[in-house]
């Protein structure tokens, strides 16, 4: 109890100190309004549960201690956090610093917290014969006037030290850490106030390294409570959600969160967060499989914070796997790792490369913050925890070849190159992953030939294809094969350097077969387009240049250098005339587009064959017959010699 009497002892003075001390009747007021504070101080001395709370018992018991407390510790430990634990807001003057630009109103700040009822300022106001006091936030509260020199020095002799003085936000004011040390050595030393400081910036704590002796007596490095702090964070999303998404994963994402050896628990308040919403979206089914549970929280709690702390970025959660195995394979020779791999050697309980959570979906949800269930699902059941092996295609199974049983892996790569053979598989993504593995296997040398022989064999087999008339042909738009581009069925290739730039090579040539496949479609595609140029110019104009509902039929397809001059000619003339601007101007807008799009370079020289042919027919018009073909003709924007 001996840190009470101090408190009692420092509650009287500050009492005398306000000039209430002469009056029993307030005397007795004011003791009574400060027996919560002495309860408060009685179970923070009996119950200490960190240092920090334990000095703060200490400190905040003491009569006038003479010195201020400083309270440091790295960016996002906590230290509000753990400071508002140990003396509850009631409490204490909590006096936050930001956007605060000048020393009076860092002490109207104060004064507004110590006395923040305007009944009690006017009691104050009535003592100095009921001058005007003007407050910033409090307004007028008397009637005579008072000079600003008058209010400020009001403001800074009042002052009640029944509770201690907590200084937050240093680093988001813009007065002067001079400045700022003298308003707190004179709250310390002529108002015998008991004065905490909270610095979350490293430098503004360098910076008072001289004044550390004379104003501070104590510094307390504030280390971070993931306990307490985890445990607070997911009851407050609980209450939001009204459910508990990890049970007992919870220990999962506090061991992720140790082994990181991350202090911010700010970033820990993210991860919380983040791993959530993932669960959330999973299946029962999902969440009932426990083992697959625990390496998800632990794969995605880990690459959360890593990302989280800047450890990576969006180029560092791509092609992990890869990342990974060409450091390893070149390990002699490599210098600095890079980012991947090592955010991956601060982890012993679990494998950053897992192909659990594929990249792509990792970059939507950590660096878009788009939780797609879609992909998250589509990327969880390619795993080898919720593979069906009868109906799953055998590439699946073979790319999950470490966590399968050997007889299975093996049926499954025979299966696999039988469909190789037989030239089963006609799907871009399918093909991909069985040529990525055939690659792998090779390189590895668990089977026999060389990668080039396995890529040879790849543009063999989509030749087969394409003359058979089975290889699908593309589709329209830049992006056309963005649904395998880097993975397909929520699975990335299994792609390592050392044959990167073959699979690169057999990717080409696939797309270039696909564009040669749709143009083996132009024939029985151009009489329709054809039909449409001779009715309806502005329907012409959106399947080759703008439609209404975004899509564009033929983006990039150059089906118009497939149509002879003449033929296009022919239909333009026939079709209604209100409809000849919007065919000159796609034209025009269509020309222009072959620059940026090189797919329909071929369609370069078409556009002056259909010049030349509608100058030949005005020339064989007269009149206001001929000028219509000639302005008709100067719509698309090339040189010609008029008739």
């Amino acid at each position: 109890m001996h840190g009470i009497c101090h408190s009692n002892a420092g509650r009287f003075v500050g009492a005398k100190m306000f000039g209430f001390g002469n009056n029993d009747k307030k005397q007795n007021q004011i003791e009574a309004e400060s027996d919560e504070h002495v309860t408060a101080i009685t179970k923070l001395a009996h119950d200490p549960q960190t240092h920090l709370e334990q000095y703060l018992a200490y400190y905040v018991g003491r009569m006038s201690p003479g010195y201020a407390v400083l309270v440091t510790g790295d960016w996002g430990t906590g230290k509000t956090y753990q400071v508002t634990k140990a003396l509850p807001s009631d409490y204490a003057h909590y006096v936050s610093l930001f956007g605060l630009n000048t020393p009076e109103e860092i002490e109207a700040q104060v004064f507004a917290k110590m006395f923040p009822k305007k009944a009690s300022l006017k009691k104050i106001a009535d003592k100095l014969s009921a001058v005007n006091v003007g407050v910033p936030g409090y307004g007028s509260l008397g009637v005579n006037g008072l000079t600003s020199v008058l209010a400020n020095t009001f403001i800074k002799n009042e002052v009640d030290n029944s509770k201690p003085l907590i200084f937050d936000d240093l680093e988001r004011c813009s007065v002067e850490n001079r400045q700022i040390l003298g308003i707190i050595n004179r709250y310390v030393e002529h108002h015998r106030c008991r004065v905490v400081v909270i610095a979350h910036d490293s430098k503004i704590v360098d910076e008072f390294k001289d004044a550390k002796e004379k104003i501070f007596g104590q510094t307390l490095m504030v280390e971070p409570n993931i306990d307490a702090a985890f445990n607070e964070f997911n009851a407050s999303f609980e209450k939001q959600d009204g459910k508990d998404f990890l049970g007992d994963l919870k220990t999962e994402v506090l061991s992720m969160f140790r082994e990181s050896e991350a202090k911010s628990l700010r970033v820990l308040r993210h991860v919380v967060e983040d791993v959530r919403r993932l669960m959330a979206i999973l299946e029962e089914r999902h969440r009932k499989t426990r083992v697959a549970m625990v390496e998800l929280v632990r794969l995605f709690s880990a690459l959360a914070i890593e990302y989280r702390t800047n450890a990576l970025d969006r180029s560092g959660l791509k092609d992990r796997r890869g990342a990974l195995y060409s450091y390893r394979l070149n390990a002699a020779v490599n210098g600095e790792p890079p980012p991947f791999v090592k955010s991956s050697s601060k982890y012993t309980s679990v494998d950053l490369s897992s192909a659990l959570l594929n990249d792509l979906v990792l970059v939507e949800m950590l660096v878009e913050g788009r939780f797609d269930a879609a992909h998250i699902h589509e990327s969880v059941n390619a795993s080898a925890y919720f593979l069906k092996e009868e109906v799953a295609p055998p590439w699946q199974i073979v790319g999950s070849f470490d966590k399968l049983d050997s007889a299975v892996v093996d049926q499954a790569v025979q299966r696999m190159e039988e469909q190789f053979t037989k030239r089963e598989v006609t799907e871009s993504g399918e093909f991909l992953h069985i040529v990525a593995l055939k690659m792998m296997m090779t390189s590895k040398g668990a089977t026999g030939g060389t990668v080039r022989q396995v890529a040879d064999a790849a543009k063999v087999y989509v030749d087969d294809l394409l003359k058979a008339g089975r290889l699908p042909p593309r589709a329209a738009g830049w992006m056309w094969f963005d649904s395998f581009d880097q993975s397909y069925a929520g699975v990335q290739y299994w792609v390592a350097d050392p044959y990167k730039a073959e699979f690169k090579e057999v990717f080409d040539y696939l797309i270039e077969a696909r564009g040669k496949a749709l143009e083996k479609t132009f024939p029985r595609l151009i009489p329709p387009l054809l039909e449409v140029v001779r009715t309806d110019g502005q329907r012409f104009f959106e399947k080759v240049c703008h439609a209404r509902n975004g899509t564009i039929e033929y983006e990039d397809v150059p089906i118009l250098a497939h149509i002879p001059a003449k033929d296009f000619v022919d239909a333009w003339l026939a079709s209604p005339k209100t409809g000849w601007y919007w065919i000159g101007n796609a034209l025009k807008e269509r020309n222009k587009a072959a620059g940026h799009y090189p797919s329909l370079k071929p369609e370069a020289a078409w556009f002056p064959a259909i010049v030349l042919e509608m100058v030949k027919r005005a020339k064989n018009e007269k009149g206001l017959a001929q000028l219509r073909i000639v302005r008709a003709t100067e719509l698309v924007g090339l040189p010609f010699s008029a008739p």
